[in-house]
């Protein structure tokens, strides 16, 4: 008869599976290999030719398309959309060529996923069976719809019935890895921040949560667990998280502007209709393990009440 535990271990271990499956060479890697369209690059190249602009070009880092002098991605790169702090975590793939540099950070976003499984168990192991198994396969599955927020029903409908792939059983991850996409990266980053809360290590959770935070919109849904799970010591964390977040994008303001060129394009950004399958995944993973932590709190009171009127009584 299997424990609690292991039933979730054993959740949790096909998920991670299932999404090792959908990047293996039947699935996503093949297609990274493959042209995205004819006008633009896949999503790596944002990432590739931001870099690339930091050391060469800095002022046009978040320009659209081709820039005179650039290194050459065809058909045309991406635009490079996220905090300047990211630069900073992209900065070793430089190293490689385009092609090398974007199979190494999927495979890099791979090895992750171990990694995040261990942390998601590490939260939900003391927590409902039932609750705990959801999280855990939305997180390292995300199987849910997952279409800008401003579609027709009739899409969303569509997409609640035929979410799942046939070539993969984890879409959102699938499309993460053949765009080379970095929400992946995120996820880790976050879901990591609020395991190191939930142990007492503010100054690790503040770490992972402020490289986190180049995409705001998930580190924002985060921010509430994250709090929650460092209340006990929220000075450091907080103390912690504004440093990080102060040294790793304050310097770029600075140097050719780029802190302020972020921030106009953020302002001028359509965020509502820029929501894409992987953009969900960190989203997801916070409000799931956000409602799980919710719906658990009041059982936990309870045992806590318990516990400590047995104790009471035996010493009375």
């Amino acid at each position: 008869m299997l424990t609690k535990k292991s039933k979730i271990v054993l959740v949790i271990l096909i998920a991670v599976a299932l999404n090792v499956s959908s990047f293996s060479v039947a699935y996503a890697f093949p297609e990274m290999f493959k042209p995205e369209s004819s006008a633009f690059a896949k999503d790596f190249s944002a990432y590739y030719i931001g870099e690339w602009r930091l050391f060469h070009n800095p002022t046009e880092i978040y320009a659209g398309g081709s820039q005179l002098g650039d290194y050459q991605i065809l058909p045309s790169p991406q635009t490079f959309k996220y905090a300047p702090s990211f630069l900073i975590l992209f900065a070793p793939f430089l190293a490689l060529s385009y092609q090398n540099a974007f199979t190494a950070f999927d495979l890099f976003q791979l090895a992750l996923i171990p990694t995040l499984a261990f942390c998601v168990y590490k939260i939900i192991k003391d927590k409902n069976i039932v609750l705990g198994a959801i999280t855990a396969v939305i997180i390292l599955i995300e199987p849910l719809p997952s279409l800008p927020i401003n579609s027709d029903a009739t899409s969303f409908f569509r997409a609640l019935v035929f979410s799942l792939n046939i070539q993969s059983f984890a879409p959102s991850y699938y499309n993460d890895y053949v765009l080379g996409n970095a929400h992946v990266l995120q996820v880790a980053l976050l879901v990591g921040a609020l395991y190191l809360g939930l142990t007492k290590k503010p100054w690790l959770s503040a770490v992972l949560f402020a490289f986190g935070t180049f995409d705001p919109r998930a580190a924002l849904f985060s921010l509430p667990l994250l709090l929650w799970y460092n209340r006990q010591t929220i000075i450091h964390f907080i103390t912690a998280a504004t440093t990080v977040l102060l040294a790793t994008n304050l310097p770029f303001f600075f140097y050719h502007g780029i802190g302020f060129a972020f921030l106009h394009a953020e302002m001028n950004a359509n965020i509502i209709s820029q929501m894409y399958s992987y953009d969900w995944i960190p989203i997801y993973a916070v409000i799931a393990l956000t409602i799980t932590e919710i719906l658990t709190l009041p059982n936990r009171n309870l045992t806590k009440h318990a516990d400590f009127t047995q104790q009471y009584e035996t010493s009375a």
